[in-house]
């Protein structure tokens, strides 16, 4: 008896395949909060960080959000797109250097980067080199919303590619900062 059960145990873990880590994803989307990243520039007043695609843009008008930040982490938003360990819908923004002058800002599922993210301060990217200086340019065929860029070093190219491969002039666009107005979930 002893030795049909001592078969059956080693036949069932021959069988079981290798355990693996399964993810549990939320099952609903956390409820938004105003949006709290404000362009500074008073020709851009009334915009806010949000996404296009998967792009990093400035939209005129205050939308509802469910980001996350804080100090020295990644910032992520819900319903941004593309999927980060699998779940639906969540989202990092990330620095995606073009030239040493430039990045592109992008949402993507894991994250790259970390943000300096506090209330009443300026969104600032950490790391080599930091920065919370940003340019705001017209996209092309729209005119509510602006491709944004963190400006890393000077000078600027004159020309500028998007995180779209769009090419536009670094004379377009319009310099600012982005003030974080209030704490996650306010």
């Amino acid at each position: 008896m002893k030795s049909l059960a001592t078969s059956i145990f080693a036949f069932a873990l021959a069988a079981t395949p290798a355990l693996s880590l399964v993810l549990v994803c939320p099952e609903y989307i956390p409820a938004g909060f105003l949006d709290p990243f404000t362009a500074t520039a008073p020709a851009l007043n009334g915009t806010y960080l949000l996404v296009s695609g998967a792009v990093g843009v400035l939209v005129a008008g205050q939308v509802r959000g469910a980001f996350t930040y804080g100090s020295d982490s990644p910032l992520g938003l819900w319903g941004a797109g593309p999927t980060a360990n699998g779940c639906p819908g969540y989202a990092y923004l990330n620095a995606v250097s073009r030239t040493a002058a430039y990045s592109v800002l992008t949402w993507n599922a894991t994250s790259t980067a970390n943000w300096e993210a506090a209330t009443g301060g300026y969104l600032t990217k950490l790391g080599a080199p930091p920065s919370s200086d940003f340019l705001a340019c017209k996209k092309l065929n729209s005119t509510t919303s602006y491709d944004l860029f963190l400006v890393t070093a000077s000078p600027l190219p004159v020309s500028l590619e998007t995180a779209e491969g769009d090419i536009i002039s670094s004379a377009d666009c319009v310099s600012i900062k982005i003030l974080v107005t209030h704490a996650p979930g306010i």
